[in-house]
């Protein structure tokens, strides 16, 4: 067991809601960290942030807020008593869930006999994820600093609906594995997420057959209809539709009407965990005709 869990969120080029903020820690809480680093690349955090008040919640819930710049997690590295590891959900398009389990299983076992253990969580410029897609990494890297190699026995789907509050991990799990359909990875990157931000001319991999692309497509779809059902009450499960979105239209990459409909519906999933800054520099990232 690791003396100080930490989870560091980069906020440089997004600054979660009030409410948002909290849900993150109301989870970082039950998964058992000990510390919340908002993390700023230059070293200044944006306006919209309250940090006193954010860090007056982080202490009734039992964390210690630290914001954290490049600087400060440089020397944190350097000190030889922390091991970190990503949530691995960059470049995908719902996070890389066997990815996360794996890395965060080594980092335990290379990190043993050292104080501290740390959960990043880095921007990778505008992405179209929302925070979903790296919490079954948030709960992997949790849960593996606070109890070690046996946490590999989790019952991950239901830490997932514990967090959640709905029966929704299994579908956060079927999204989160979908990258393995059809055996690629390119570049670091999931190849459905390379095909949707590729142009249309994109050559994919040899492994993702149009059958496969129907198949992802299906399971997205079941995905998106199990979560609907829950938006109503639940801001998680409209990201996970949006996912399951995300996913759908890189299997029909040249459908206009998808794509638009994706364009309108992450602006909608920025605006309910975000502030507007930064919100049309993510949606120039999103494919157009």
């Amino acid at each position: 067991m690791f003396e100080r869990r930490a989870y560091l969120l980069d906020v440089t080029d997004r600054s979660p809601t009030e409410r948002t903020f909290h849900e993150i820690v109301d989870v970082l809480m039950r998964c058992r960290y000990t510390e919340f680093r908002p993390y700023s690349e230059r070293g200044e955090f944006p306006e919209s942030l309250d940090m006193k008040r954010l860090g007056a919640y982080c202490e009734i819930q039992g964390l210690k807020m630290i914001p954290t710049t490049r600087a400060d997690y440089d020397a944190l590295i350097a000190s030889g008593e922390c091991v970190a590891q990503s949530t691995e959900a960059p470049r995908s398009l719902a996070g890389r869930v066997e990815e996360m389990r794996e890395g965060m299983e080594r980092a335990e076992a290379a990190g043993r006999g050292k104080r501290m253990f740390v959960v990043t969580d880095f921007s990778d410029g505008y992405s179209w994820q929302p925070l979903a897609a790296s919490l079954p990494g948030i709960i992997l890297g949790g849960l593996f600093a606070a109890s070690g190699a046996k946490a590999a026995r989790m019952d991950l789907e239901r830490e997932l609906d514990a967090v959640l509050d709905a029966p929704l991990g299994g579908l956060v799990l079927r999204l989160g594995t979908l990258y393995l359909r059809g055996g690629a990875m390119r570049d670091g990157a999931s190849e459905y997420f390379n095909i949707l931000a590729g142009d249309c001319g994109y050559s994919r991999h040899p492994g993702i057959t149009q059958y496969v692309l129907d198949d992802v497509s299906g399971v997205a779809r079941g995905v998106r209809l199990a979560a609907e059902r829950w938006t109503d009450r639940c801001d998680w499960a409209k990201e996970i539709v949006y996912m399951a979105n995300l996913l759908d239209c890189a299997c029909h990459r040249r459908d206009e009407t998808r794509l638009r409909n994706l364009r309108d519906e992450h602006g909608r999933v920025w605006r309910m965990r975000f502030a507007p800054e930064g919100r049309v520099e993510s949606l120039a990232k999103l494919p157009r005709f």
